[in-house]
């Protein structure tokens, strides 16, 4: 499975850049055209980097529905083994007892 935890890093990472940027801007006052420039640049990154989380985003829910399944058609095996165990350990206990 893909690393969640490093998806949530970045994403905490792009939001702090994006305070960051927006601090800057309001310490100058915000009216510079070199502050929109970088302004527009760092969303232009942050989109980027949205856009990169929610296709890893959309990869885990695919890998998670995978791992149901999975674990679905595991849970089916084992309690499939187990009803013949139990039947086998029944039959067993029978012949012993004759």
């Amino acid at each position: 499975m893909a690393d969640d935890a490093g998806a949530k890093a970045r994403l905490e990472v792009a939001v702090q850049r994006l305070e960051t940027a927006l601090g800057r801007i309001a310490e100058r006052g915000g009216s510079g055209a070199a502050d929109m420039a970088g302004l527009r640049q760092e969303l232009s990154g942050l989109e980027s980097d949205l856009t990169a989380a929610r296709v890893e985003r959309d990869g885990l829910a695919e890998e998670l529905a995978q791992a149901k399944a999975e674990g679905a058609a595991l849970q089916t095996a084992m309690d499939s083994v187990s009803t013949r165990l139990d039947k086998a350990i029944d039959a067993v206990h029978a012949l012993l007892d004759e």
